[in-house]
């Protein structure tokens, strides 16, 4: 299971950010979600819950309609039960573990934020009631590394949802023509998820984005545009599969009736960009600030004359597409908090590089795992721009 493998993570994790006692907290979390709780629980809290998490035990409060699905999960080394007054369990616990750190789920970034600021103010009277006068800090350092050091069955479950989404994309080729509106490639992507009995990696009117000349990117829903001869038409696409997402971009040419393969530009497009991925996957090293391999990639882009692309080289993938944490980026304003942290081992991460021409926008978007010696990509390659029809121009 899953969430035993990270709860034996969080556990390292909370000795090696030399704090006491990390404490998620919430209720009702199907209206208002905690975003960590997928990784520490199989079932949504119901009434007050909270899980305790020091660097030797686990232990779960929860009232008494909640607390016997709690054990039936096997996850934790002890559930307690309170039935009237959960103020009564929890200052036993807290008189239990005499903790002088407290890290509570408040951050700026929006996967350690899962603390209300009702359920803020509560526990601040809890404390002083106990007359605790210890530090209650952030605990985004343990989240984001929590998320981000992905175990064997995560990076499985990785593995399965990009599996699906590259059928599909190379199914994709055989499908887009002259005349296939935004909508229809959309659809057709939908359905095929649905063959492979998958999910959405995001929102379901964005997935796939389909990129075409002179239509608004981004993350925008389909519309009525149709593909014409001529166009380079680029899918940003995700699967999910057993809670796990993919992000892949792959790019496809409509040929000219006068034409055998796509034009040259673009082909060179295609096979410069992908050098700048593997340029920037080289720097993709354990204990490296993560603005590093957007540097190069950043680099090398510029070298071969093209213009900057305006978004970061990568981001992680987990449970969500953007799964928080550190991500790799430039060190702009809007990114800085960031990308000034090292990367580690088991981090994935999408290379993602885009190019706009005339005719329509060139994108590639992988997906790499950072290991001890090396940075492997746990996607296929592209071998080149895929021909509507079923051909492909070989990347050389």
């Amino acid at each position: 299971m899953i969430q035993k493998e990270k709860i034996e993570q969080a556990k390292k994790i909370v000795q090696e950010e030399n704090v006491d006692l990390w404490l998620t907290v919430g209720r009702e979390t199907g209206m208002n979600s905690e975003p960590v709780l997928p990784l520490i629980s199989t079932l949504e809290f119901g009434g007050l819950t909270c899980v305790f998490v020091t660097k030797d035990e686990v232990v779960c409060l929860a009232g008494h309609l909640d607390s016997y699905g709690m054990s039936q999960m096997g996850i934790y080394d002890e559930v307690i039960t309170y039935d009237k007054s959960f103020k009564e369990k929890f200052f036993e616990c807290l008189n239990k573990y005499q903790p002088k750190t407290i890290a509570m789920n408040y951050s700026m970034d929006v996967a350690a934020d899962g603390l209300t600021h009702g359920l803020w103010l509560e526990f601040q009277e809890y404390f002083k009631e106990a007359n605790y006068d210890g530090e209650i800090l952030s605990s985004s350092s343990i989240i984001n590394k929590l998320r981000g050091r992905k175990t064997p069955s995560e990076v499985a479950a990785i593995k399965e949802a990009i599996q699906v989404t590259e059928k599909i994309l190379v199914e994709a080729k055989d499908f887009i023509e002259e005349g296939k509106s935004q909508i229809d490639i959309h659809r057709f992507c939908q359905e095929r998820i649905a063959f492979y009995q998958g999910d959405n990696a995001w929102e379901i009117k964005h997935n796939p984005g389909v990129m075409l000349p002179n239509v608004p990117g981004g993350h925008a829903g389909p519309g009525e545009y149709q593909v014409k001869k001529g166009d380079l038409v680029t899918l940003d696409f995700g699967v999910k599969m057993h809670d796990y997402c993919s992000d892949v971009q792959r790019v496809y040419y409509v040929l000219k009736d006068e034409e055998k393969e796509a034009p040259k530009k673009y082909q060179d497009a295609l096979r410069n960009i992908q050098h700048a991925q593997d340029e920037g996957v080289k720097m993709m090293r354990p204990n490296t600030p993560a603005y590093v391999p957007d540097e190069r990639a950043r680099e090398v882009i510029k070298e071969f004359g093209y213009p900057d692309f305006n978004f970061g080289f990568g981001h992680q993938v987990g449970r969500e597409t953007h799964d928080g944490g550190v991500m790799m980026g430039p060190r702009w304003e809007r990114y800085l908090g960031r990308v000034e942290a090292n990367l580690e081992i088991n981090n994935v991460f999408t290379v993602d590089i885009n190019i706009l021409f005339e005719d329509g926008n060139i994108g590639q978007e992988d997906m790499a795992i950072i290991l001890e010696d090396e940075t492997v990509y746990l996607t296929t390659r592209q071998p080149g721009i895929y021909l509507c029809g079923g051909k492909v121009n070989e990347c050389i």
